[in-house]
């Protein structure tokens, strides 16, 4: 990796750090903490989920689904949004 600038951040009064420019507009990061320095990486999706396509798929017991039932009796599917607001307004809808 070639290092063609360095610059130093520094935190607020509250410990905040001010990102780069290129990196403002970022939503989300990873972090990763290797003895005194800490790495940040930015993650493009808001999850990540690892491949689980080669794991078995197996169906419940119908008593742990009767027992489910009773305890959680909300089958309203999910809501994709990014943000709580925008998933008041797909709500509305």
């Amino acid at each position: 990796m070639e290092m063609t600038q360095i610059n130093i951040l520094k935190t607020d009064s509250r410990g905040r750090v001010t990102l780069p420019e290129p990196f403002r507009s970022e939503a989300l990061f990873e972090y990763i903490i290797e003895g005194n320095r800490i790495s940040l990486y930015p993650v493009r999706t808001v999850r990540k989920y690892p491949d689980m396509s080669d794991l078995p798929t197996e169906e419940l017991a119908p008593d742990w689904m009767k027992r489910e039932e009773e305890v959680d009796r909300d089958r309203r599917r999910g809501i994709p949004a990014r943000t709580p607001g925008e998933a008041i307004k797909r709500m509305g809808k």
